[in-house]
Order: structure tokens, then C-alpha cells, then sequence
């Protein structure tokens, strides 16, 4: 089974939205919902989580055509931005 990882905040109560997805239509799917600990969650890692996120995307989506040069500019861009090794 393929698994796909997606961060998302609930912007309406009771109401999640998903869009962009990489299925096709009529693909079957498992929805697991997991909710945070309730952990205040730094604004800085959830935006790293959601850069590395989006270039893992693109690279299971196959819009990429080497993973591991995008992983090396993804981790010069943190090391730039946040200081991050």
C-alpha cells in the first residue's frame, strides 16, 4: 500500500478539505485522521514540514527527475534559512 503524508489545519470546525491529491480518479483510498497531542507547534517547523512535505510530493509524483538533487537544495535552503544541519 502507498501511503501519502499530508499536514493540514482545520481552517472550519468539523470540515476538512483535501485537494491535490496523487490518486486517480476512482481509486479507492483509507482516510486516517490523526490529531496533534495538542503540543503548541513551532511555526518554523511547520513550515520546514511543509517545504519537505511538498518535495517529497513532487518526487513521488514523479515531477522530478533526481530526488536527490532536490533533497540537497531543499537541505542548502534550510541550512540558508534556518540555520539547520
Amino acid at each position: 500500500m502507498n501511503a501519502y503524508k499530508k499536514y493540514v489545519t482545520i481552517e472550519r470546525s468539523h470540515q476538512l478539505i483535501l485537494s491535490d491529491l496523487p490518486f486517480r480518479a476512482g481509486q479507492r483510498v483509507e482516510i486516517i485522521i490523526l490529531a496533534e497531542d495538542g503540543q503548541e507547534t513551532n511555526p518554523q517547523l511547520e513550515e520546514l514540514r511543509q517545504k519537505i512535505d511538498s518535495a517529497t510530493e513532487q518526487i513521488l509524483a514523479g515531477n522530478v527527475t533526481d530526488g536527490e538533487l532536490v533533497f540537497e537544495q531543499l537541505k542548502t535552503r534550510l541550512r540558508e534559512e534556518y540555520g539547520l544541519e
